[in-house]
């Protein structure tokens, strides 16, 4: 199913494309020849405070980028690519704004196949980075985006109210080694403004027992959980 494929990850902030996917991305990446292409669409700090100011957190959101690029290494991601879409303020975009970044991208670098959050997740930039990629991916006669494949992104995705219907429902789960989520842990080490404390989701404790979880549900020591949105074989 991955083998040899152009795999683009469509993530609404710096982090995001560890949480859930890091660790199978690393598998791909190591073992299945893919190649892969992140975009990351929000900047992901300055709803920290009350009024956005880019300005106040420039130090912080330099180091932030910095911290990208050394988690991407960790993984081995081939390439990143970040915009400035105002964290946690999405829908204060235009969504033809980020439809046309997620069409540029895709067109550059013409994936096989999507991955992005899914639909469901209890933030706002992560309802509005799916529904961006399904704009930007309609099943046209041309279309080069053979599949579209949600992860689920800790602190948001489970975090939505249980009684939503929009619950996220892997059906599709990627078997990973301690290597591979070794490299996820790093990586989000990286991440020196994004990382938490136990019992917090973010913490590497909560992305093991993640794993754990993921695995043991279907008879795997470790895995990551996805849910397929479409596929075109």
């Amino acid at each position: 199913m991955f083998r040899n494929k152009r795999i683009m990850i469509v993530a609404a902030h710096p982090d995001d494309e560890l949480l859930g996917l890091g660790a199978s991305m690393h598998k791909l990446i190591k073992e299945e020849n893919v190649t892969t292409h992140v975009v990351i669409l929000g900047e992901g700090i300055t709803s920290r405070s009350d009024v956005r100011d880019v300005e106040e957190w420039k130090d912080v959101l330099e180091k932030h980028h910095q911290n990208m690029y050394s988690a991407a290494k960790i993984i081995g991601y081939h390439s990143v690519k970040s915009y400035n879409f105002s964290d946690n303020r999405f829908d204060s975009h235009a969504l033809l704004d980020i439809v046309k970044v997620v069409e540029h991208e895709k067109e550059n670098f013409q994936p096989d196949i999507i991955l992005t959050h899914h639909g469901g997740d209890l933030n706002i930039d992560h309802q509005l980075t799916f529904q961006a990629v399904m704009t930007a991916t309609r099943p046209m006669q041309e279309e080069c985006v053979k599949a579209v494949i949600t992860f689920e992104t800790s602190s948001a995705t489970e975090w939505q109210a249980t009684c939503d219907p929009r619950t996220f429902t892997p059906n599709l789960f990627m078997e990973i080694s301690e290597e591979d989520l070794q490299a996820k842990i790093d990586a989000m080490a990286a991440y020196q403004y994004e990382i938490r404390e136990f019992p917090h989701p973010r913490s590497a404790e909560a992305l093991r027992i993640m794993a754990q979880y993921r695995g043991y549900t279907v008879g795997k020591k470790l895995a990551e959980a996805f849910q397929i949105i479409r596929i075109l074989h």
